[in-house]
């Protein structure tokens, strides 16, 4: 992590300004759903909104994976019943 993500400063190269947040000022980043980010849309509110999905390019198997392969005697072939109470 660079400084300047460390310490929040924003760098907005259009505007050609530089934002530092005052230390009491405390960010607000929190996920929306759906439904708010069409209503924050409606009111022609400020929104910064990141849309992220998963897609899965293979299907991988557990023997595959590098830390199973090393570990293997951690992980057992089946398991048989519930841990015990």
């Amino acid at each position: 992590m660079n400084w300047l993500e460390f310490n929040r400063v924003h760098i907005n190269c259009c505007k050609e300004t530089v934002l530092f947040p005052r230390p009491e000022q405390e960010l607000c980043s929190k996920l929306m759903c759906c439904r708010e980010v069409t209503r924050s849309v409606k009111a022609q509110e400020d929104v910064f909104v990141m849309f992220a999905s998963l897609r899965v390019e293979e299907k991988t198997e557990v023997d595959a994976l590098p830390v199973v392969r090393e570990f293997a005697d951690v992980f057992p072939d089946d398991i048989l019943d519930l841990p015990p109470e």
